[in-house]
């Protein structure tokens, strides 16, 4: 049992179970979450939080997670797998977002969270629309100092609420490629949050899908996730604020069945991150 300190008390607890080490991975994806079970994420071997407030319904081959009624709302699910970014992933999660409001242009009710075993990664924020920005997926900023740290960088005008659609999450050394079903509608470089010294941008391995800002709310069907260790190609845009063309969305195929039983983890201080809103940028 390994346990790592956080700061300000926060710990996590990791249990290996069995013999699946972290150094190892199949080379098919291997399905981490299987929305046709009708069972929840934390049945499916999640660490899950769903506060007072949150509404979590599963049914008719997935799950939705709900914190529009108060942006103070965090909720979402965390898993820990190897992902190691010099061999290169994917993560795959099939989703709609049917609902979301925000605060702050820096801030979205939804994101999806990748850390490689060296911190560095990419979080990305999901928006149905905003007045003033054409982008509905983006991702946040890294940087030495707060002021610059948590603001929207790139971003796609894709938009991820018109049907449920898989997005793959492509990563390679220093770089992502975000894919609608296989359309590239985004790529940039990927970033280390770990200077904010709070988890979980401190560790390693994190999967994170949900709402983890007190500056949002949103609304989300998730009906699969899956993690391989290949990547789809994708090419590299000249210039991190690059926006690519939107992909049309159709309808992702149904889930498939679930592979393997993974870690048994106990996590405290996912959500400890209370990120306050910032003004227009």
């Amino acid at each position: 049992m390994l346990k790592v300190g956080l700061i300000a008390g926060i710990s996590l607890t990791i249990a290996l179970a069995g013999a699946e080490g972290i150094a190892t991975i199949p080379v098919s994806a291997q399905v981490l979450y299987d929305g046709s079970r009708n069972t929840s994420f934390k049945t499916q071997g999640w660490v899950t939080k769903t506060p007072q407030g949150t509404i979590e319904n599963i049914f008719g081959g997935g799950t939705t997670l709900n914190t529009t009624s108060s942006n103070t709302l965090q909720a979402g699910y965390s898993l820990f797998r190897p992902l190691n970014r010099t061999q290169g992933y994917t993560l795959s999660v099939d989703l709609q977002l049917l609902s979301e409001s925000h605060a702050s242009l820096n801030r979205a009710g939804f994101s999806i969270i990748a850390l490689s075993s060296d911190r560095r990664g990419i979080e990305l924020g999901f928006w149905r629309n905003d007045p003033t920005v054409r982008d509905h997926i983006w991702a946040q900023n890294d940087g030495a100092t707060r002021a610059t740290r948590f603001t929207r960088g790139e971003g796609t005008s894709f938009n991820p609420s018109n049907s449920l659609v898989r997005y793959e999450l492509s990563i390679k050394d220093n770089r992502y490629g975000l894919f609608a079903n296989r359309n590239l509608v985004l790529a940039g470089n990927l970033r280390d949050y770990s200077i904010e010294g709070i988890a979980p941008y401190t560790l390693s391995n994190v999967i994170f899908l949900g709402d983890n800002t007190t500056s949002a709310s949103g609304s989300v069907r998730i009906t699969r996730v899956a993690l391989s260790n290949t990547t789809i190609p994708f090419t590299t845009p000249t210039s991190r604020s690059t926006r690519l063309s939107a992909a049309s969305a159709t309808s992702v195929p149904e889930p498939m069945t679930i592979v393997g039983s993974g870690f048994a983890i106990a996590m405290g201080g996912l959500f400890a991150k209370k990120r306050q809103s910032r003004g227009r940028k």
